[in-house]
């Protein structure tokens, strides 16, 4: 059947069940005037690009101030969850007629107010539909009442963050683009309203009476201090959870300088004018592992990086994936080069000029998460573990990835020496990824653990290859070694060892020392006749061993 034929089959299928419209052949739309207590109300009936295979889309022509949930910013209408109903082709003049039938059972509850409560819940949904701006929030999950930093870089579109610094690097990493040249940094105030009816929220009033007691002087300051304006984002719970609504407020001063002393008169004579809302997206970490992930995000350990090459930059990643932390920060101080992208979190963007890989991995993770903490150091990791170890343990958490056995060596023993008392987690592969091994130290370290972590010369006591140095690689002479592995494998060990990691150490707080041993490509070393250590030869690839090393 022909779609305008359909669509006009419709439209008589509508007439004959005693719905008041009219076909726009034009439009290839058809209008639809509803009665509701003595009111009239006019929707339109679309009909998306791939109907009837989709349900017929259902807009309202004019709210009339009236309060609707299920209201998107378009003014269509919300009237079926397609996570549970799903279109019938077949029926496709019946669903019609249910969607008219809906869209006015929803008009009805709206005008009588009989769902408030659904209302309620959804007051983001019907602020966003009557929304005339936006903002991008950088949120740092500070819910008290608190001055924020806004920048207008495009016609009422804003960002607001804590600092200026994160809305400059949120423009640099998130958009690509510098902070444009004619942008003006002003305040901005979070109000966190409580519980609180956010329905009928027309005029200036409405937004005061919203405003706790306690939080008032902070509003009238901040109108004061903004010449009777500036932008505010209220943080409410609605029932089911907390929203934000942001707003901008312009008082009319009729010529009249704001003051501590007049702020109340002005806002009193301005009551009935209405406010400019804007439309929120709110970057901020809890509020994306909630939406996005299944809410058990922490983000309650603060972390330092060592080494963001490989196996550095899909740890960053990881482990804020993994909700352990959204306060990173990276310390290299090598650059990253063409050789680095087969196995790297970062691509050839940052290779126009010789880049720090700190500073390449810390813009590369606040494209992907703008709201989070991250900070980077260009510098050499001995500086640190020989003057300045108090740096090292303003942190929870220290993964190491250097790939360097004197590094490792000397962190231990720091360690065992109480210099470092913070948890440590050394991170190391060996060629061709035939292993993977990760130490976890969460105690302190005696000797015998020490010894069982490393042999008479050394080495670690747990590798899987007899002589790794033999393996190595040169692409051009003297400086260039390297070990080879395949970006692949170094990603599945880095996911697998923190799956391990996660379940059975830090969720159940494991205070212990571990030692995790990965098994890669051990199928194709014994085909290859690696020089393998007895213990390991026998095991398939992918085996994985986690191991108390100290003194149960």
């Amino acid at each position: 059947m022909r779609i305008s034929i359909l669509h006009k089959d419709v439209y008589e299928y509508l007439v004959e069940s005693g719905i008041s419209c009219e076909y726009m052949e034009k439009e290839k739309q058809i209008k639809i005037f509803i009665q509701i207590e003595g009111k009239q109300y006019e929707l339109r009936m679309k009909f998306p690009q791939y109907y009837p295979y989709e349900f017929p889309e259902i807009y309202i022509e004019d709210q009339k101030e009236l309060c609707i949930p299920h209201l998107y910013t378009d003014n269509k209408l919300c009237l079926y969850d397609t996570n549970e109903v799903l279109p019938n082709p077949e029926r496709y003049r019946e669903e019609a007629l249910e969607s008219v039938r809906r869209a006015k059972d929803l008009l009805v509850t709206s005008e009588k107010q009989e769902n408030i409560i659904d209302y309620q819940i959804e007051a983001l949904s019907f602020w966003d539909a009557k929304a005339t701006g936006k903002i991008d929030y950088l949120g740092s999950g500070n819910t008290d009442t608190h001055l924020l930093w806004s920048c207008e870089w495009l016609d009422n579109w804003f960002v607001v963050a804590d600092t200026q610094d994160k809305i400059e690097e949120f423009f640099d990493n998130s958009y690509g683009l510098q902070k444009p040249k004619n942008a003006i940094f002003k305040k901005a105030l979070f109000i966190n309203i409580g519980t609180s009816v956010l329905v009928h929220l027309y005029t200036i009033q409405d937004i005061h009476n919203l405003i706790p007691q306690k939080e008032l002087s902070k509003f009238y300051s901040f109108l004061v201090s903004n010449q009777g304006e500036g932008l505010i984002i209220l943080c409410a719970d609605n029932g089911i959870g907390s929203c934000l609504l942001a707003l901008k407020i312009n008082l009319l001063s009729n010529g009249i300088k704001p003051s501590h002393r007049n702020i109340k008169g002005m806002l009193a004579a301005n009551k009935s004018w209405k406010f400019k809302r804007l439309k929120l997206k709110n970057f901020e970490m809890k509020r994306l592992f909630t939406r996005g992930g299944d809410g058990s995000a922490a983000f309650d350990k603060k972390c330092l990086l060592i080494g963001c090459g490989s196996i550095g930059s899909y740890v960053s990643k990881a482990i804020i994936d993994a909700g352990i932390t959204d306060n990173i920060t990276l310390l290299d101080n090598d650059n990253l080069n063409i050789e680095n992208l087969a196995r790297h979190l970062c691509g050839s963007q940052y290779l126009l000029f010789p880049i720090p890989k700190s500073e390449v991995l810390k813009s590369e993770l606040l494209k992907h998460y703008p709201a989070m903490k991250c900070n980077s150091i260009v510098g050499n990791v001995w500086k640190y573990l020989l003057n300045h170890c108090s740096l090292i343990n303003d942190f929870d958490i220290i993964w190491v990835c250097v790939g360097n056995t004197v590094i490792e060596k000397k962190i231990v023993q720091l360690i065992k020496e109480k210099v470092i008392h913070k948890e440590c987690i050394i991170l190391w592969v060996e060629p061709y990824l035939i292993a993977g091994h990760a130490l976890i130290l969460r105690k302190e370290i005696d000797e015998s653990t020490e010894k069982s972590i490393f042999d008479v010369n050394g080495a670690f006591n747990n590798n899987v290859l007899n002589d790794s140095k033999k393996y190595l690689k040169s692409e051009a002479g003297c400086q260039s070694a390297y070990a080879p592995y395949a970006g692949f494998e170094a990603q599945k060990f880095v996911l697998d060892f923190l799956d391990v990691y996660y379940r059975k150490i830090y969720s159940k707080e494991e205070k212990s020392n571990y030692e995790f041993t990965w098994i890669g490509k051990m199928k194709w070393a014994r085909q290859k006749k690696f020089n393998i250590k007895s213990k390991w030869r026998a095991k398939e690839d992918r085996f994985m061993e986690l191991k108390r090393i100290d003194n149960q």
